[in-house]
């Protein structure tokens, strides 16, 4: 859609002079106008379909000297499903696992398991 500059130039000025009450709220009124005016047209709605492109990656860190031990691993299918997971060891010594997948319509879904290192096993 094209906006016709001129005439929305008069128009605001007409509607300034004949109508608006005080010179802040006709600046005020003028700006808007001129900024609506300069607004690109509308895209079309119609969007690009992109491929889907497969991956995985995956790393680890183990760092003894500051205790930081970490991992994450990511998977993407050809039909588009995402499966992964990170694991990281906290300061409260609490190994703390997210594990995640985007499916379908499903959109993304995850579950955090948490093993507390201090606590024996039963």
């Amino acid at each position: 859609m094209k906006y016709n500059l001129q005439y929305l130039y008069r128009w605001c000025l007409d509607m300034l002079y004949n109508t608006v009450p005080s010179p802040q709220v006709a600046a005020a009124v003028l700006c808007v106008v001129v900024a609506v005016a300069g607004l690109p047209a509308p895209q079309s709605s119609s969007s690009t379909e992109w491929p889907i492109i497969p991956y995985d990656f995956g790393y680890e860190v183990s760092d003894a000297e500051t205790n930081n031990y970490q991992n994450r691993a990511e998977i993407k299918l050809p039909n588009g499903d995402v499966f992964g997971s990170y694991s990281l060891l906290r300061p409260d010594n609490v190994i703390m696992t997210v594990t995640y997948n985007v499916t379908g319509d499903d959109g993304f879904r995850y579950s955090i398991v948490k093993t507390d290192l201090d606590t024996p096993a039963s």
